[in-house]
């Protein structure tokens, strides 16, 4: 295997992640933004039935980016951009995703020709897989289980869809006098017999009390002309539900195709790095994770019990040995997102998805990083470290840009990714009034931007500094934990001392707990506030 040329060839995955799925939400955001025009009675917006179903490849692009699924994403793309110029009659929206297919399409061709790049650096040894292809999985009864639901959501729209006809067929035409409007979103009606009706129409801040609006009545039954009830979204949910099946099913094909013919094999190092995924090796060279179901088995657990990792971490006694990682035969589709087999001594024991290699914040291995710390300096319980100027300046300006963003959206509710902005930015800012951590006579409690944990000091492995950073290590499986930059030097060696202090005092049973971080909450409000608006 010519690995640097097997991974120059690959894609970069910002390509899609970043370009792809970015250019979508701009393209998005133009057609929302699009000057449409408005509903009237003589020319009603009326539902549109394909277009309810082109939406599905709509919201599929930017998930089957974000999830690794290239080429069905950028297919959906594609066929997406298609059918707006088709069905949709908005210039930008046209133009937005008619140029967001094309880099669909550009890419797509770039990552087939990707694959074969890599498939042919990985070598010329093939092999027939042992045994016969597995039984046929949970994905086909899925994807089962879903053509049924769609299929039922189908006629669930007919059903609804034919209701509403019989209505319209025998319905009167009325004029209703608009006498309420509530939460900026909710129109009330009143009709000549008094009868009320309550309307959420596309433009609720166009209507006015005292303003006339021309109903379709039918008894209880009362519908706008100018914007008839849309069902379409039962077409939606139940092409969505179709979609996921076909995805399913050409999955669960995939993979039982490996055993159809010969297919690439290369002989790899496997090393476990995390619960049921493992990282290939080539030549001492990582070059993909697999992930599992089920724990293989590959390698002993490098040390004997959490007391062990946590005198190797605190620097008192020397790394264990580190075993030679087991080698395995992984059997398939060599390329970044291919279908491969892991066969070990002759038995297909795992069948997953090359994917790429991706850092860890978890280390459970004989190459620790930084230096331990020990006890030195001596603190007054409680204490905290609280962040320095430069974080609660970045955290101000956070604040004004999340404020922008909830003042921006008062005047423009069709710029929606500002409220995503605002949501990351009160998240940002309310971390950075925190603080970083928390010391008392029982615990260290330690802040990140989503949980808070609470570790119990005989829970508490111990610290290791790596440049302006400290590493904590605490609980029974020895999670790790990194910090931001610290304002305080000394703060490792103030942990290590309040360690050692309350260690001389048993706590049994104590346990490292885990809460939402309040800036959590303060986020949901503000996401609150937004919809509000």
């Amino acid at each position: 295997m010519d690995v640097q040329r097997w991974q120059a060839a690959a894609v970069p995955w910002w390509v899609t992640k970043v370009g792809l799925v970015g250019g979508w939400i701009v393209a998005f955001y133009f057609a929302a933004s699009a000057n449409d025009a408005p509903c009237t009675a003589a020319q009603p917006c009326v539902p549109d039935p394909l277009f309810s179903l082109a939406v599905v490849p709509l919201l599929a692009t930017p998930l089957l980016l974000l999830f690794g699924r290239v080429l069905t994403g950028c297919a959906m793309g594609v066929l997406f951009g298609a059918l707006d110029i088709v069905l949709d009659g908005s210039a930008a929206a046209n133009v937005a995703f008619g140029l967001h297919a094309g880099a669909c399409a550009v890419v797509a061709a770039w990552t087939i020709r990707s694959r074969a790049d890599q498939h042919e650096a990985a070598g010329a040894t093939l092999v027939t897989l042992p045994d016969m292809p597995p039984q046929r999985g949970v994905l086909r009864i899925i994807a089962v289980l879903l053509v049924v639901f769609g299929f039922l959501t189908f006629v669930q729209y007919n059903i609804i869809n034919g209701e509403i006809e019989q209505h319209v067929a025998k319905a009167s035409r009325v004029e209703a006098e608009v006498v309420e409007v509530k939460n900026t979103y909710e129109v009330w009606v009143e009709l000549p017999d008094r009868q009320r009706a309550s309307f959420e129409p596309l433009a609720p801040e166009t209507y006015q009390v005292g303003d006339a609006v021309p109903v379709l009545a039918d008894g209880t039954w009362v519908r706008m002309v100018n914007e008839p009830e849309d069902v379409t979204w039962w077409l939606t949910l139940g092409g969505a539900a179709v979609f996921l099946a076909i995805v399913f099913a050409a999955r669960e094909r995939r993979r039982r195709a490996l055993w159809t013919g010969p297919v690439k094999a290369i002989r790899v190092q496997a090393h476990p790095v995390g619960s049921r995924r493992i990282m290939l090796r080539h030549n001492k060279v990582a070059i993909a994770t697999v992930a599992t179901l089920a724990d293989l088995g590959l390698a002993e657990p490098l040390y004997h019990d959490t007391d062990q990792f946590g005198r190797v971490w605190r620097g008192e006694e020397d790394p264990p040995v580190q075993l030679d990682p087991v080698e395995i035969l992984v059997a398939g589709e060599w390329h970044h997102g291919g279908q491969v087999a892991l066969v070990i001594e002759g038995e297909v024991v795992a069948t997953s998805t090359l994917s790429r290699v991706r850092p860890r914040h978890t280390v459970h291995s004989a190459h620790l990083p930084g230096e331990p710390v020990t006890a030195g300096t001596p603190v007054e319980l409680p204490s905290a470290v609280w962040p320095g100027d430069r974080r609660r300046t970045e955290g101000v300006l956070l604040l004004l840009g999340a404020a922008g963003a909830l003042i921006a959206l008062k005047y423009y509710p069709d710029l929606i990714v500002l409220g995503f902005v605002g949501v990351q930015c009160v998240l940002s800012a309310v971390t950075r009034f925190q603080p970083m951590l928390r010391l008392d006579h029982n615990s260290v409690v330690l802040y990140t931007s989503i949980w808070t944990y609470r570790v119990p000091w005989a829970q508490l492995h111990g610290v290791r500094r790596s440049g302006p950073q400290l590493m904590l290590a605490f609980g029974p499986h020895g999670d790790v934990l990194t910090t931001p930059h610290l304002p305080d030097e000394q703060a490792g060696e103030k942990l290590m001392w309040a360690r050692a202090r309350s260690l001389i005092a048993d706590h049994p049973g104590e346990r490292v707990t885990r809460k939402l971080n309040i800036s959590v909450l303060v986020g949901f409000a503000y996401a609150v506030l937004w919809v509000l608006i």
